[in-house]
Parts: C-alpha cells; sequence; structure tokens
C-alpha cells in the first residue's frame, strides 16, 4: 500500500513537470486560456465522476425487482405519451 502512494506521488510530479513544459511553450496569454480550459475540463471529469459514482452506487445495489421496474417503464413510457399526444390531438380538434 506504501508503494502505490510513492509511484502515484512519482506520477502527479511527472505530470506536473510534463505540465510545466507544456505551458512554458506558450505566450502568457495562451497559457490563462489554456489553463482556464484545464481547470474546466478538470472540474468537469470531478463533477461527471461523482455523477457516475451516484448512479453506479444505485445500480449495484439495485435488486432484480427494481430493474424489472426501470425496463417495464422504459418499455411502456412511448406507448403512453403517443396515447397522451393522440388524446390531446383529438382533444384539440
Amino acid at each position: 500500500m506504501n508503494t502505490t502512494k510513492v509511484e502515484a506521488s512519482q506520477t502527479e510530479g511527472h505530470l506536473y513537470e510534463e505540465l510545466g513544459h507544456v505551458l512554458g511553450e506558450f505566450s502568457e496569454g495562451e497559457r490563462r486560456q489554456v489553463m482556464q480550459r484545464m481547470i474546466h475540463r478538470l472540474k468537469f471529469k470531478q463533477w461527471r465522476n461523482e455523477r457516475l459514482s451516484w448512479i453506479e452506487d444505485s445500480w449495484n445495489s439495485a435488486k432484480p425487482v427494481k430493474l424489472w421496474v426501470c425496463i417495464a417503464t422504459g418499455a411502456l413510457a412511448p406507448v403512453v405519451f403517443f396515447c397522451v399526444f393522440i388524446w390531446v390531438s383529438l382533444w384539440v380538434e
């Protein structure tokens, strides 16, 4: 377990060095834009991972009944929407 922390910190250090070299190739204005884009991407990735982990956790704890209800709801939803559309269109006329 201790070696994985060391390897992770070495990898992280290597990535920071690589980032420094890449940013050195840009001018000051471009550097700011690149950093803002990278920060935006990292924040979006963190947000997406939080949402996906919540969905994954809920599906991992799902029981077969819940799965069948979700499948049936997904299969019946288009039929219900189509019936409502027909009913509303007949009601409007």
